[in-house]
């Protein structure tokens, strides 16, 4: 009887000790789904693409990064959006980053458009009836754009390195299509337009003045909240090798996502055959050139009342 308990004993010991080591192991083995969720903010605009196509292709989700894109119909939108905490990072611009900078902790990683000398991403247009060639012929006419924004800010670096000196009047119209319809009708004369609304408004009638191809600097980027890199730096690190995958399959073949280009973006699909679509940049981070010159325009704007360092804003621990 003793015998028997002693056997009893040990082989509850060794039951208890089982459930003790597979408990263990569950705890320590990674879930085989197991994932860092990141909420990207975005706009409908064609430097998102490779985005979404890192989300529908499953690249961000092999690397194991879950990556959830929030759309937003303005950057207003999407800012507050980031600031309160609904989204981890966006699809932006240094202009908006800065302003964000001043109250919320925030670091661009990577650029995610810049500019080229044989692609055209801003645009400044004439109404096709109002007479305007060329930007000589501007005479104080009102130029439709967004107001401390980047489409402001390309406005002025399209007219400095065109020579023009003289002020000029900006007509607040934040929306884009907006801006469009509005050109094409003749109630504003002049406006600044994004691709491809730049390439849709000229095949309508409309006449170009300028464009960015000349300027050489960083147009649009990626930002995250400082405190996600800090606390998950491995999965940034994974998001941004996804992203480069993501952009080499867009430039291999952008029209090759024809389908998410009119769903998600809203690209008219009569442009596909005419429109060049400019490659997006491998991940890199805006120069520091980059950052002065924008804050240079900003503090000149009352937009900031002092700068920032560049690795305030930059997440430079990403590329160590």
């Amino acid at each position: 009887m003793e015998k028997k308990s002693k056997v009893l004993a040990a082989i509850a010991l060794l039951i208890t000790a089982a459930v003790i080591i597979a408990g263990a192991t569950a705890v320590l083995a990674p879930k085989d789904d197991e994932s860092t969720t990141l909420k990207i903010g975005v706009l409908p605009v064609i430097d998102t693409l490779p985005l979404y196509v890192g989300v529908e292709q499953d690249i961000f989700s092999d690397k194991g990064v879950n990556v959830e894109l929030v759309e937003f119909s303005s950057a207003r939108e999407r800012d507050a959006a980031f600031t309160t905490g609904a989204i981890d990072g966006y699809f932006g611009d240094l202009v908006n980053t800065l302003v964000i900078a001043k109250s919320t902790g925030v670091k661009v990683i990577t650029v995610d458009y810049h500019t080229l000398e044989d692609y055209r991403m801003f645009a400044i247009l004439a109404s096709p009836n109002s007479g305007i060639t060329d930007l000589s012929g501007l005479n104080g006419s009102p130029i439709a754009s967004s107001t401390a924004s980047i489409s402001e800010y390309f406005l002025g670096e399209m007219l400095r390195v065109n020579n023009v000196t003289d002020k000029v009047q900006i007509n607040d119209v934040p929306p884009i299509p907006v801006r469009y319809t509005s050109l094409l009708a003749d109630k504003i004369p002049v406006a600044v337009l994004p691709e491809p609304f730049a390439t849709r408004a000229i095949e309508d009638g409309a006449v170009l003045l300028a464009d960015d191809r000349r300027i050489d600097t960083a147009a649009t980027v990626l930002a995250l909240r400082d405190s996600f890199i800090s606390t998950n730096e491995a999965a940034a690190r994974s998001f941004l090798d996804g992203y480069n995958e993501s952009v080499s399959l867009v430039n291999a073949d952008p029209m090759k996502f024809s389908k998410t280009l009119e769903e998600k973006i809203h690209f008219p699909a009569e442009l596909e055959d005419i429109f060049e679509f400019p490659p997006m940049s491998s991940s890199t981070l805006p120069t520091e050139s980059d950052l002065e010159r924008v804050q240079e325009w900003m503090l000149e704007k009352g937009m900031l009342t002092a700068g920032f360092e560049y690795d305030d804003v930059m997440a430079t621990t990403l590329y160590e």
